[in-house]
């Protein structure tokens, strides 16, 4: 299972708004919010490819300007093949 922890950066505008429609219990856990309209998030998901297509999910989502990964972890997946 990949685990990333992530930076996503946000429309200052649309913070409070985006930590409330990004927090998506199981998949993207929202941990903290910075004053710079970042928010500081963990992705788990079942695979790389769903990872990824849940990133782009996330940069596709109105006031989202970036997602950056701090952390990535997915050592259990490459034993799997």
């Amino acid at each position: 299972m990949p685990i990333s922890g992530v930076v996503i950066k946000c429309q200052m505008e649309r913070l409070g708004e985006l930590e409330r429609e990004l927090h998506r219990p199981g998949s993207v856990e929202i941990s903290n919010v910075l004053g710079d309209g970042s928010l500081i998030a963990v992705i788990e998901s079942a695979s790389l490819e769903e990872e990824i297509s849940l990133v782009k999910n996330i940069m596709a989502v109105q006031g989202v300007l970036d997602v950056r990964v701090a952390y990535h972890n997915f050592e259990d997946q490459l034993m799997a093949e």
